[in-house]
């Protein structure tokens, strides 16, 4: 079968492969990028830096281990994340675990006018949370040995953990009930956990744009409550050092109190510093 996919690719190839050249498709040459995104189980290059404006930022500090941060969060919730790539080739598996310290922005909204979540009156503690995950990632269509032409791939991710929050002082605020903090925020509120699960699917959909798309399920300690969360994203790559992407993001949420439902627009730009592009079989590999 992978012969085949192999042979199929060759037959729409027209032109000639040379050694540190990409196939001509059509007489036109095609870069295939990486499908692979900050939520599949794949570490990013050691020494590479992802700068990104709305998902993790990502530094490869080892070979199989990355340090990860929400930067954009990181003013109102300092947030520091260690991936481990732990086996696997065609099929990877990674534990994810990630501080934050929420309690800088839950002052800062308690004094900027979010009344109607946080009253000046509202007593807010040291918190500390803490996330922690496994991923398996799997290619579903490996790349045949014996085949010089790059096929994209097409990734299917799991996820599953937990979420739990210590804290220390005065503990007298209320539930933040927005439809994204409410899952984000349980953890800090009587000893409560908030267990997830997800799924991604990513791909290439045309030459030097990819796809993903995101499915996420949480509930708060097993209690009645929960929360989905869906991502669909375009991914544009200029070249192998920016990409630019859009798409949704939709949220509902069901907890003792009511049930939300909300859709919006989302942009993301990512920037990878010291990337390389590594030559496989004749042809890059980005």
């Amino acid at each position: 079968m992978r012969k085949l996919i192999c042979l199929l690719a060759l037959s729409f190839c027209v032109g000639k492969f040379c050694f540190g050249q990409v196939p001509l498709v059509g007489g036109e040459r095609v870069d295939y990028y990486s499908s692979w995104t900050e939520r599949g189980a794949k570490v990013v290059p050691m020494g590479e830096i992802h700068l990104s404006a709305l998902a993790k930022s990502r530094y490869g500090n080892y070979p199989k281990t990355e340090l990860n941060s929400e930067l954009l969060l990181f003013p109102l919730a300092p947030n520091i994340g260690f991936k481990h790539q732990w086996f696997g080739k065609n099929t990877i598996l990674s534990s994810q675990h990630t501080f934050y310290y929420p309690t800088l922005g839950l002052k800062w909204a308690r004094s900027s006018g979010f009344q109607d979540q946080l009253p000046e009156s509202a007593d807010v503690p040291h918190i500390f949370t803490f996330r922690n995950e496994l991923i398996l990632s799997r290619i579903l269509n490996p790349q045949p040995e014996d085949c010089f032409i790059r096929i994209p791939d097409l990734i299917l991710s799991a996820r599953v953990g937990f979420d739990f929050s210590l804290k220390s002082g005065d503990d007298n605020f209320p539930k933040l009930d927005y439809y994204w903090l409410y899952q984000r925020s349980a953890s800090f509120y009587n000893d409560q956990k908030v267990y997830f699960a997800g799924l991604e699917l990513a791909g290439n959909a045309y030459r030097n744009f990819n796809f993903s798309i995101t499915a996420d399920y949480y509930n708060i300690n097993f209690d009645g409550e929960y929360a989905l969360e869906s991502q669909g994203k375009i991914h544009w790559h200029k070249n192998s050092r920016f990409s630019l992407s859009g798409g949704y993001k939709a949220y509902y949420l069901n907890n003792d109190t009511q049930t939300q439902l909300f859709m919006m627009p989302v942009v993301d730009l990512v920037f990878k510093l010291n990337h390389r592009t590594k030559l496989q079989r004749g042809l890059f590999k980005k």
